[in-house]
């Protein structure tokens, strides 16, 4: 997981407007009013797919397409937070730009912009009909509420620490960790200087929170590793999908998006291992076991067993909530987490180093545009729960780590580590790019 697939959660209080309100408000703020109605429709579309998480090429890929079928010839450069459309009419040319931040993966969201550019690439809407589609879909979209979104957090948390390793007393020591980084990261929002350093509170937090859950657990016969139980409170915050998706824009030569968004996994990932240093400079000074002096992230095949299926319901609540399903959708998360889950397993019994990863995400994209192609619904809705549980950031975490260690040859570790996580977030792109080849996707999924 990383930070981008879980939401801040926005601080509530009497004073503030409903959640239909806001929506209603950031609604408002998004839709513009002036310009020919074919250069708005193309603006608001780009501007919902990247909110909803969609990568660079693809977005730049889809808007073209439903262009072409409005008869509008534009050029559009994609960025995680930057957005440019220019339209040629006759000669003349008009150029949208407007100011992004980087999406977070929003399943509802997805759908629905999915189905307004199907029907629009298939002339069943005009560029009039579209825009008004949109607006009225943006309006109307579920989103979870805060408390539940904090709520994702723990669950997940809990459910990685099966995914890294543990066993069930991890996964219970593991619950209120996770939820209490979803409390710091809801204390954090609202203002930009807090939100800037919510990554490395979180982390902070998860560390100390780590040694005392496992101290008061152990007295109540509870036996938990510490370092799991901290990778797996900070797991959220890890940028690995990312990573993954930054791999995916590099390999679809979309350079410029690809570059700022490894580089801002990288920042991420600098920023969090700091956290977790100074968390465990703070244990150690109050006489806790640190969660470095202990073993963590088990390398082998996860076996299946009771704790694993418990793990992976859990984890896949958790991401429906992250990634703002439908609660219809529930099932779908759960399919796909299982399916991802299989995937990785058989790879890892079946083949060795990065060629693992390569067969389980093109296993992964195969099944998610057959899912495309039949139930005419976004290929990600399959991919990304699958792709999240692969957890290619904590390896990165481990890497980084290391890297800014006093110690030489905790530094050379890092830096082995580190290349081995950019080596398996490519070899996920990888993967999906040969499922892409092998089952051609749907246009606009």
């Amino acid at each position: 997981m990383d930070r981008g697939t879980f939401p801040r959660v926005p601080l509530r209080d009497s004073a503030r407007p409903s959640r239909s309100e806001v929506a209603s408000e950031r609604a408002r703020s998004i839709f513009t009013e002036s310009g020919p109605v074919g250069d708005r429709f193309l603006a608001l579309l780009a501007r919902l797919l990247h909110e909803a998480g969609t990568p660079s090429h693809r977005i730049e890929s889809i808007v073209a397409g439903c262009a072409e079928r409005l008869g509008m010839k534009v050029s559009i450069f994609s960025l995680p937070t930057w957005i440019s459309i220019s339209v040629d009419d006759d000669g003349a040319q008009r150029t949208t730009n407007f100011r992004v931040d980087p999406g977070a993966p929003k399943m509802a969201l997805l759908e629905e912009t999915f189905r307004v550019a199907d029907r629009v690439s298939s002339g069943e809407l005009d560029a009039a009909g579209g825009l008004a589609a949109l607006r009225t879909g943006y309006e109307q979209l579920w989103r979870p509420p805060s408390a539940a979104t904090t709520l994702g957090y723990a669950l997940f948390s809990s459910a990685a620490a099966r995914l890294l390793g543990g066993g069930i007393d991890d996964m219970i020591v593991a619950l209120p960790v996770g939820f209490a980084v979803g409390v710091s990261l809801r204390l954090s929002a609202g203002r930009r200087e807090r939100e800037l350093l919510s990554e490395f509170g979180g982390a902070f937090v998860a560390t100390l929170l780590a040694a005392l859950a496992v101290m008061l657990g152990a007295r109540l016969g509870l036996v938990a590793n510490t370092g799991t139980v901290a990778l797996a409170g900070i797991v959220t915050l890890l940028p690995g999908l990312a990573l993954t998706t930054a791999m995916s824009e590099l390999s679809a030569r979309n350079l410029a998006s690809g570059s700022a968004r490894l580089m801002g996994a990288v920042t991420s990932l600098v920023v969090i291992a700091m956290g977790v240093a100074v968390g465990e400079a703070v244990v150690r000074t109050l006489g806790l076991e640190a969660p470095s002096d202990q073993q963590t992230l088990g390398t082998t095949a996860l076996a299946f067993d009771v704790s694993t299926g418990l793990a992976l319901v859990l984890g896949a609540l958790g991401i429906a909530i992250a990634f703002h399903a439908r609660p219809a959708r529930f099932w779908l998360v759960l399919a796909s987490c299982v399916l991802g889950a299989v995937a990785a397993r058989v790879a890892r019994v079946n083949l060795d180093g990065a060629l693992a990863p390569v067969a389980a995400a093109a296993f992964i994209g195969i099944a998610g545009n057959l899912y495309s192609w039949l139930r005419r619904r976004p290929t990600g809705t399959v991919v990304l729960p699958a792709i999240a549980l692969l957890l290619p950031g904590s390896i990165g975490f481990r890497g980084m780590r290391d890297l800014i260690s006093r110690d030489a040859s905790d530094t050379l570790a890092g830096l082995d580590t580190f290349t081995h996580a950019l080596v398996i977030a490519a070899s996920i792109a990888a993967g999906l790019l040969i499922a892409n080849a092998l089952v051609p996707r749907r246009v606009h999924a």
